[in-house]
């Protein structure tokens, strides 16, 4: 298995990292294209893989195709690849936004899949979503599976959810941590230190997912666990209930899907 990365960033330079520490492919398997000079030189000192400057170069050094650009140049890069891909080649696209029918519109000729995953790639804790492109078959989807697994966790979804998918893991992280940040600002105004309540406030959002996946508890079970009547829980969720926190969490998805499906139609 040969696998190609045209674009080189952050998201990137975290897939490629889980890749080869998780020994499913080894460096010279692995090859990147990037128009930085900067960004080439710091992909091929850290993980010694394959690097070129033109992305043209990159179907014909590996099989497996990962689409890492900005939305705005995925069009531009298609066409500098369109006519070095053929059916032996698989798609596989994290471009935000960017739907498998347009991919498909420009490269006919090979099997897509799209993938939504998260900045917790970084520390292989990603949840990433994937969808079938009409042409890839099962063969691809363990291939995709087994790729995706190594940074995190993964689901397969239709492409129609895909916006309620961004909302909720794409921009999850930064939903997550402004309430993280809002409760440590609140503890440091109770006495707390800004690092310490940093500290708490991590471990204990940490710990609670932990508990949650381990245990396969639902939240609502685990709210009821925690809360013993007239207890400090309690005194606090009524003050979130009173507040109405689940209406703008609401709203807070809702604005947050609608503007992925405005950036698709874009």
């Amino acid at each position: 298995m040969k696998v190609g990365f045209i674009g080189a960033g952050n998201m990137a330079e975290a897939m490629i990292a889980s890749l080869i520490t998780s020994k499913i492919l080894m460096p010279h398997e692995i090859s990147v294209s990037d128009i930085s000079a900067d960004r080439r030189g710091l992909i091929k000192q850290s993980y010694r893989v394959n690097v070129y400057s033109k992305n043209q170069v990159i179907p014909g050094v590996a099989d497996i195709l990962f689409l890492a650009v900005k939305p705005q140049q995925l069009s531009e890069v298609l066409g500098e690849i369109a006519s070095n891909v053929g059916h032996q080649h698989l798609v596989i696209s994290i471009v935000a936004g960017k739907k498998v029918e347009f991919i498909q519109s420009q490269l006919p000729q090979v099997r897509v899949i799209r993938v939504m995953p998260n900045l917790p790639c970084t520390v292989s804790e990603a949840m990433s979503v994937f969808c079938m492109g009409g042409t890839a078959n099962t063969s691809d989807r363990q291939i995709a599976s087994k790729l995706l697994s190594s940074f995190g966790k993964v689901l397969e979804l239709p492409e129609e959810r895909f916006d309620a998918v961004t909302a909720l893991s794409g921009s999850g992280p930064a939903f997550f941590s402004y309430f993280l940040n809002q409760m440590v600002d609140a503890s440091v105004k109770e006495g707390l230190s800004r690092e310490d309540a940093l500290m708490l406030a991590c471990q204990t959002m940490l710990g609670t997912s932990r508990l949650l996946i381990e245990k396969n508890l639902d939240p609502v079970d685990l709210i009821k666990t925690v809360t013993s009547a007239k207890g400090t829980t309690a005194a606090g969720l009524a003050v979130l209930d009173k507040s109405d926190v689940s209406a703008i969490v609401s709203q807070t998805i809702r604005a947050a899907a609608r503007r992925s499906s405005e950036l698709s139609a874009s």
